[in-house]
């Protein structure tokens, strides 16, 4: 438990490290990049189930992230909170990003840490979730993103 918290705890670490460096080049060079909107809203769907979640700037590329999913077959919510930091520019219409959260659920409490690697693009969404937990294999996310 220590051992994941620590891997998550540097990887937030290390992504506002990322952030503090592409601060100091923007201002240093001048440069004007386009700027990514406050937030998202993402509709997806799930094991069967409508699932959403958000994310919402709190500091230029940083976003805070939540999702919530109800899984029917054992009848738990599930709920997702962690950071992202998207990157500054677009490939062609894609905005990637990447960051690590935490998985609670309803039933279990505190269940894992992950690491998310995703992308946006137009009005859609897609993201690879990667459990630090022994023995789970990554889930995929993909579906409708809308920015205001």
């Amino acid at each position: 438990m220590k051992k994941t918290f620590m891997i998550v705890l540097v990887i937030f670490l290390a992504v506002l490290t990322m952030a503090f460096q592409l601060f100091a080049e923007r201002g240093s060079h001048g440069k004007s990049w386009s700027r990514p909107p406050m937030s998202f809203v993402n509709i997806y769907r799930i094991n069967g189930s409508i699932a959403a979640g958000m994310k919402g700037r709190v500091w230029e590329n940083v976003y805070v992230t939540g999702n919530v999913q109800y899984r029917d077959s054992i009848s738990d919510l599930e709920f997702q909170a962690g950071a992202v930091y998207m990157l500054p520019f677009k490939v062609l219409f894609f905005r990637f990003y990447g960051g690590s959260g935490l998985q609670l659920s309803r039933n279990e409490g505190f269940q894992y840490p992950y690491v998310v690697l995703g992308t946006d693009f137009l009005f859609f969404f897609s993201e690879v979730i990667h459990p630090l937990s022994s023995g789970m294999s990554p889930k995929v996310r993909g579906g409708f993103s809308f920015h205001f």
